[in-house]
């Protein structure tokens, strides 16, 4: 598992990335920041960002639609609807949620998190479809695996994994005993394995088959957050470590 081999930015952010998401099937990625705006990035050329747009506050969560070339971005105050092709807003949902995800291939279901509780919405109607209880602490981050049916997600408390399959039912639990996890993401070579960061960690976890969990790498870097680029196997960390800058890793 190759992890070593990293791209540095050369312009960025005013002040803290708070995000980092890909296009999928794209090398695009998109970053929010407390300095309330969002930027587009090519990890291929990734000196300077290809487009950028603003909130009224800091942007603390983004994602892509899968297929319809769509960007959700959230605030404290409200969830804005991008059309990347034409650059504009066209809709917005008035509910600040820390995290936004969107599910793998049709983007039919959107995940939002707020405090420790996890709702599943009709991207069409914003009704919600399932709801996922069991963290004690703030929900950090969230993720769907390819298959749109399994999510992992982490708060101080720990890491959680659940299958709508299941009606949501909680099918691993691993706690942080004491670290910080800020984000999470699915591998984008090896499916059952998770890339955990945080406040001077950042985990490799396998999931195995009778519900266990095995750490097969640990690091002391800072991570504030992750995202995966299944199409080139590569996925992007950043960090609010001296200068905030996105790295890139095989």
């Amino acid at each position: 598992m190759k992890t070593g081999n990293a791209a540095t930015t050369l312009e960025s952010h005013l002040f803290a990335i708070l995000e980092v998401r890909f296009q999928p099937g794209s090398t695009i990625f998109a970053t929010s920041s407390t300095d309330k705006t969002v930027k587009l990035w090519n990890a291929t050329t990734p000196a300077k960002p290809v487009y950028e747009f603003s909130h009224k506050g800091i942007v603390r969560s983004l994602d892509f639609h899968p297929t319809q070339g769509i960007l959700c971005s959230s605030d404290t105050d409200v969830v804005e609807v991008w059309n990347l092709v034409q650059r504009v807003r066209t809709d917005h949902i008035m509910a600040g949620v820390r995290i936004v995800r969107f599910q793998p291939g049709s983007g039919m279901l959107l995940a939002v998190a707020n405090q420790n509780v996890i709702n599943i919405l009709d991207f069409q109607t914003f009704t919600v479809q399932n709801c996922l209880r069991g963290h004690v602490k703030y929900i950090c981050s969230l993720c769907w695996d390819v298959t749109g049916q399994t999510i992992a997600s982490v708060s101080e408390d720990g890491l959680r994994v659940w299958s709508l399959s299941m009606g949501g039912q909680c099918l691993y639990h691993y706690p942080s005993e004491g670290k910080i996890f800020q984000s999470v993401i699915f591998h984008p070579r090896y499916r059952n394995v998770l890339v955990v960061g945080g406040f001077q960690c950042m985990e490799l976890l396998i999931l195995e088959c009778n519900g266990q969990i095995h750490c097969i790498h640990s690091s002391g870097i800072s991570i504030t957050g992750l995202a995966a680029c299944t199409q080139n196997e590569i996925f992007a960390s950043t960090s609010n470590d001296f200068l905030p800058v996105v790295n890139i890793w095989k």
